[in-house]
């Protein structure tokens, strides 16, 4: 069982894992504690801001999908990953502003989960792989409201991976930052979140939140049992493909 940590401290919330990519592995047990984590921190009233970390040297290495199969997706998996408390859904919704600290590779669902947070801090050596390829429920409205319509069609058809300084360029990320200084950078950025009043912070998550309803985020993340039904029947033919 992968570990979900969740502690607290001056105004912020800390939820680490040694990595993110469980999810990718489409393991549920862990996107439920991850969710769970999330809602926790949200709900508390002493917290203004969630920082995502992972303990290990990448927030999200490349990893098999291990994606279930068509009769398991509309139960297990929705649960987990599409349903309206999942742990998607339940980051992006956030009523407090998430913070994704990112070191190393964010493959698949790590770069899914950053497409969900508020704001986003690099290391220099990060390297940002599409989400599109192997998580069904990844946000394509997300993806195309954080770094424009062209260049979340590219991602999405091309599957290329964005170092951190291209990460940077098109707003996939916040600041780039030496791997030394990662953890300095989200703390100094937190710290402007937790010197805002709690209603501040919940009257910019509302109107963020009311952007995404108007362009249809909520929609998108509806439509992942589509997806994800018809990735699992086709998905050892892919598996195939790319072998």
């Amino acid at each position: 069982m992968t570990a979900v940590d969740l502690r607290t401290a001056d105004g912020r919330a800390y939820i680490e894992v040694p990595s993110f990519a469980p999810l990718t592995a489409h393991d549920p047990d862990f996107a439920g504690r991850l969710a769970a984590a999330v809602v926790e921190a949200s709900d508390d009233d002493h917290v203004k801001a969630i920082v995502l970390r992972a303990a290990g040297p990448d927030f999200a290495p490349a990893t098999p999908t291990g994606f279930p199969s068509v009769a398991a997706t509309p139960t297990t998996w929705h649960r987990a990953f599409a349903a309206s408390t999942a742990v998607y859904q339940a980051t992006c919704f956030a009523k407090k502003v998430v913070v994704a600290e990112v070191r190393g590779a964010c493959h698949g669902a790590g770069s899914a989960l950053l497409l969900c947070a508020d704001l986003a801090v690099a290391s220099e050596d990060a390297a940002f792989g599409s989400p599109f390829l192997d998580v069904p429920e990844s946000n394509f409205v997300l993806a195309a409201l954080t770094i424009r319509l062209n260049r979340a069609k590219s991602w999405l058809l091309r599957g290329q991976t964005y170092t951190a300084a291209d990460a940077l360029r098109i707003g996939l990320v916040n600041r780039v930052v030496p791997a030394d200084r990662l953890r300095a950078e989200v703390e100094r950025m937190t710290a402007a979140v937790r010197g805002m009043p709690l209603d501040g912070v919940t009257m910019s998550k509302m109107l963020q939140q009311a952007v995404y309803d108007a362009h249809g985020v909520g929609r998108e993340f509806d439509l992942a049992d589509h997806y994800a039904i018809h990735r699992a029947a086709v998905g050892s033919g892919l598996a195939e493909e790319r072998a």
